[in-house]
């Protein structure tokens, strides 16, 4: 009886719906069908889609409108939930061969984008290729567009944006850099992948009102302006990128270098590489250009744990105008130094090998470069010519020249200088004779040793023919004396600011002789040079020394 009884119930449910079907047949339209399902959620990859509803209707028509609505959807790794997505498709295909909406409208609802009614069109085929346009949505109070593409398995993406907020972007995104504190971005950048893998990044910015600082305040920038092309490409395990970028506006601090970008536009250029998982880049070169006062191009590996160069930092000067570039760009390295305070003029090109903070190698052009001391310690006018050392330059010759120099108070005049170069030495080819007041110092031979490495130092045999000693005297200030003053050095030896001599400097004066035995100085160009001799006396008319100085009568010898 129970399953007879089961048995019409079925007949019955059949005819119940037999009935609906006919009934639908009859009193609608054959275009309006309309479904609905429902599903809880579906995860898979990383990412999941929860509380999803899809319908559509013109069942029987190629083309059809639907509707999508999801709840929340997770992204990948559980970088951030997007919710309320609904995507309203007008004039849509669904069939075996494409799934398309030519005329949508999507919206979501994200703390960092968010989109309300944006026009959307996409299309895929049977083979998995894909195209999506759509229109301006909210990104970072600002907004932006994207047309994404695929085929055969290779993506493309196409993200402008305008009026991005760098604020927001710190503020919703957690491995956005500290050091970004506030600005606004322009933006046209195209990404190009396969599957989950990036491997090609290029575009263009317009960054405008850019403040950031790192917390020692040693990276700074103010209301910076900058344009910046960029494009990068992954080969293996290393991304080789080339940018070029312009900064023509505001104030940038890099310990301990200021840049006014206000008063000249400042480019940077060139070539960086980055091997995956490391933090070093690889500057290859990297070319930084002040118009009309530097043109800078460097070559060096970076580490950005030990915040310095961990290769030797190669350093081609294209061309440099002093004295700006000496007010602008050198001095705040100088400051702690002997040559902190210059008057300088000229110009200067060539390449400098750095390793720390050792000249290594270098090979310059001097065009009539002129410094200095503006406390009258030393200075040297019009130096002209080649100079330089280094492995790669043996066997070159160099030859500069100057017009004039001063040591303290004592002038140099005109001189020219020829070297040979090797490995171990920088050599002076010929001796030379450098006038000095009404006498002469005679370089026989001059030589750096080592150059660049920590051993250097310098030697030298000199002899200097006899000078006037009222010449000498009236010169440097003293109260006037007889006489004159040689003297010969065959080991004069320079290193790390001191000096030694070995010989003597003779003086005839006063009735007799002095003789000067192993001078030495000390930080011979710092603040508070120090001077130690042997001196030696013989045969002086005191009465004659007495009334050049006054400090009271004496008679003898």
């Amino acid at each position: 009886m129970s399953r007879v009884h089961l048995k019409y119930r079925r007949l019955i449910f059949i005819l119940l719906l037999v009935l609906l079907l006919a009934s639908v047949s009859l009193f609608a339209k054959p275009n309006n069908i309309a479904i609905s399902i429902r599903i809880d959620a579906i995860e898979g990859h990383g990412m999941g889609l929860h509380d999803i509803l899809f319908s559509f209707d013109s069942l029987l028509s190629n083309k059809f409108s639907y509707f999508i609505q999801i709840g929340s959807a997770t992204l990948p790794d559980k970088k951030g939930h997007i919710k309320n997505i609904i995507l309203q498709c007008h004039d849509g295909v669904i069939s075996k061969q494409v799934i398309s909406c030519n005329d949508g409208e999507l919206s979501f609802k994200d703390p960092l984008a968010s989109a309300n009614k944006t026009k959307i069109q996409f299309n895929r085929n049977k083979l998995g290729d894909l195209n999506i346009v759509m229109g301006n949505f909210n990104l970072a109070t600002g907004s932006a567009t994207l047309q994404v593409g695929m085929n055969d398995g290779v993506w493309q993406a196409r993200l402008k944006s305008r009026g991005v907020s760098f604020a927001k972007l710190k503020e919703m995104l957690p491995s956005f850099p500290e050091l970004f504190l506030k600005g606004i971005m322009k933006s046209d950048i195209t990404l190009v992948g396969n599957g989950s893998s990036l491997h090609e990044i290029h575009g263009n910015a317009l960054i405008s009102k850019l403040t950031f600082s790192n917390e020692e305040s040693t990276m700074v920038g103010e209301e910076v302006a900058t344009k910046i092309s960029f494009a990068s490409k992954r080969l293996q395990d290393t991304w080789q990128s080339e940018i070029n970028a312009t900064i023509f506006q505001g104030e940038l601090y890099f310990d301990p270098l200021f840049i006014d970008a206000n008063t000249s536009p400042k480019d940077l250029y060139g070539k960086i590489n980055w091997q995956i998982g490391s933090n070093q880049i690889e500057l290859a070169p990297l070319h930084f250009e002040d118009a009309n006062i530097m043109h800078l191009e460097i070559t060096t590996v970076i580490d950005f744990e030990q915040k310095q160069a961990i290769t030797p930092v190669q350093a081609d000067i294209k061309y440099a105008y002093f004295p700006k570039v000496y007010d602008v760009y050198m001095l705040p390295f100088l400051l702690d130094t002997n040559i902190a305070d210059l008057t300088t003029k000229g110009k200067l090109a060539g390449l400098i090998l750095l390793d720390g903070s050792r000249i290594v190698e270098t090979d310059l052009a001097l065009d009539y470069l002129s410094f200095d001391d503006n406390q009258n310690r030393f200075s040297i006018t019009k130096l002209n010519g080649n100079f330089g050392w280094g492995q790669r330059y043996s066997d070159k010759n160099y030859e500069f020249s100057f017009d004039a120099a001063n040591i303290y108070k004592l002038r140099l005049e005109s001189s020219k200088f020829s070297f040979s170069n090797n490995e171990q030495a920088l050599v002076l080819k010929q001796p030379v004779s450098v006038p000095i007041l009404d006498g002469a110092v005679n370089i026989e031979s001059f030589q750096v040793k080592h150059p660049g490495k920590e051993e250097q130092s310098i030697l030298m045999d000199i002899s200097l023919t006899p000078v006037s000693m009222s010449k000498l005297s009236t010169t440097v200030g003293w109260p006037e004396m007889n006489g004159n003053l040689a003297g010969y050095a065959p080991n004069v030896a320079y290193k790390q600011g001191d000096v030694d001599i070995q010989g003597a400097l003779l003086i005839r004066g006063f009735g007799g002789t002095t003789t000067i035995h192993n001078l030495s100085a000390a930080d011979l160009f710092g603040l508070t040079p120090k001077l130690t001799a042997d001196v030696q006396l013989n045969n002086l008319d005191l009465s004659s020394l007495t009334e050049t100085y006054s400090f009271g009568e004496i008679t003898g010898r």
